[in-house]
């Protein structure tokens, strides 16, 4: 890349903490590099990289805003995380609901998700319904429904396999939300809120008395955290112990401070264990875990990380 004015150097989005700006981007061709960690390319592949999305999404999303300037006012339900669109989506669900009250069920569909969700212990037996289906036809046939709801009304859902199948979890078709447009439905009142990465995780923590929602994985999106800055709380991340977990960190510490968002704290699921909802199943007190183990992601956390490491 040239120098001078259209050049910009920045803190790589590849590099925690990168204080000394290995990131260069011209402004002009839209090229981009990562000197630390040789990564390279164009304004397109960062875009997706950022947003959690693929590149033809990228693309469109590109084009969009091209082709109108004013691009907040036209197309409005790409900034709304939690519910893009009141519009009933056309797609047919076939849904049958799943209650605890189904352990003596002679439909073995029904039998069988109940016995995912009992093992998993994701009945909350402290509300009246639990609010789970199965697809009894269609592409979801077969598949356990995890609902989002807001105000009752179902606006996204996972649809998970309840057999040895890829993939294993399927997202609505395009007449729904995008993921990366989303977050699970969590009390916007409340003083803390842990985000971690999948709807099973933050129904445990809710179970538990934790107030969280999940991100749809661990790529966070521009969208979703724009939606997680407008909470007055304590903001928890809550990724996994892997490496995709720890590098969906990186890249929300990236994305929340060009967002300008409250330094967030951080607390990762017990070690002993993948997810949060392995540590619901092993009987973990999540809530007094969360208290006793999150602590600010600040510099003196990301150097102690990177020591246990080595």
């Amino acid at each position: 890349m040239s120098s001078g004015d259209s050049e910009l150097i920045i803190p790589s989005v590849f590099i925690p903490n990168d204080y000394k700006r290995h990131m260069s981007i011209n402004l002009e061709t839209g090229l981009w590099q990562c000197f630390k960690s040789g990564n390279q390319g164009n304004f397109i592949q960062i875009y997706a990289f950022l947003e959690g999305v693929t590149r033809n999404q990228a693309e469109a999303d590109i084009l969009f805003k091209e082709l109108d300037g004013d691009y907040e006012t036209s197309f409005p339900q790409r900034r709304q995380t939690t519910l893009p669109s009141r519009e009933t989506p056309t797609e047919n669900l076939y849904l049958r609901s799943v209650t605890v009250q189904d352990y003596d069920t002679e439909d073995q569909l029904v039998q069988k998700a109940w016995n995912f969700l009992y093992e998993r212990k994701l009945f909350n037996l402290k509300t009246e319904d639990s609010h789970y289906y199965v697809s009894t036809k269609g592409r979801y046939g077969g598949r356990l429904i995890i609902p989002f709801h807001e105000e009752s009304e179902l606006f996204y859902f996972q649809a998970r396999t309840l057999e040895d199948e890829t993939p294993k979890y399927l997202n609505p078709s395009e007449d729904w939300p995008r993921p990366s447009h989303i977050l699970y439905p969590f009390d916007t009142e409340a003083d803390h809120l842990v985000v971690c990465e999948g709807p099973l995780d933050a129904i445990s923590l809710q179970i538990q008395g934790v107030n969280a929602t999940c991100t749809m994985g661990c790529s966070v999106s521009e969208y979703q955290v724009e939606a997680l800055k407008e909470f007055e709380g304590l903001i928890i991340i809550g990724y996994d112990n892997d490496d995709a977990g720890k590098r969906g960190v990186t890249k929300f510490d990236y994305l929340r401070r060009i967002k300008r968002m409250e330094d967030p704290y951080i607390c990762h699921p017990p070690p002993e264990v993948k997810d949060w909802n392995a540590a619901h199943i092993r009987g973990v007190d999540l809530k007094h875990f969360v208290n006793s183990h999150m602590g600010p992601y600040d510099y003196e956390y990301q150097v102690n990380n990177i020591l246990t490491t080595l």
